[in-house]
């Protein structure tokens, strides 16, 4: 698929199980891929995201962790040029659990400024990041502190 402009490029809603997204082009949309509420056990991969406007891949914080997208694998996407100058390539919010985020090449080709490859949510739990090339951001991967 090629989806472009929107507000959300591909949107996971609502219980969303061993679900793929695969070989998609998303480009210029708000938010590049949205998935959160129980949507469980996907697999993202070999996507193209870019210039997506605020994140190019989130998780959603949802209602509490229960409701999170848990166990999903994000692999082998490129993520490039996401955001404004406090930019995220992927953000993982919430309570999310047990998500493993692998081998994907995020890109950022404008001024590093404040912009994050990954930033992991301070209640985000057994998060596994491996193999991933990331480049031109301020920071490559955060973690947020507990409040």
């Amino acid at each position: 698929n090629r989806l472009e402009k929107n507000n959300i490029g591909l949107f996971f809603c609502w219980g969303v199980k061993y679900g793929l997204a695969e070989d998609n082009v998303i480009d210029g949309n708000v938010t590049g891929l949205s998935i959160g509420h129980r949507d469980t056990d996907n697999l993202i991969r070999r996507n193209t995201i870019t210039n997506s406007t605020q994140v190019g891949i989130l998780f959603r914080p949802e209602r509490g962790p229960s409701f999170c997208a848990h166990r999903n694998v994000i692999e082998d996407n490129v993520v490039t040029n996401s955001g404004g100058p406090q930019g995220v390539a992927i953000d993982v919010q919430g309570g999310t659990e047990s998500v493993t985020i692998r081998r994907n090449q995020l890109k950022e080709t404008r001024a590093a400024d404040q912009r994050v490859g990954i930033r992991l949510g301070a209640d985000t739990k057994d998060m596994q990041l491996a193999e991933n090339e990331i480049v031109g951001f301020a920071q490559g991967v955060v973690q947020m502190p507990r409040a």
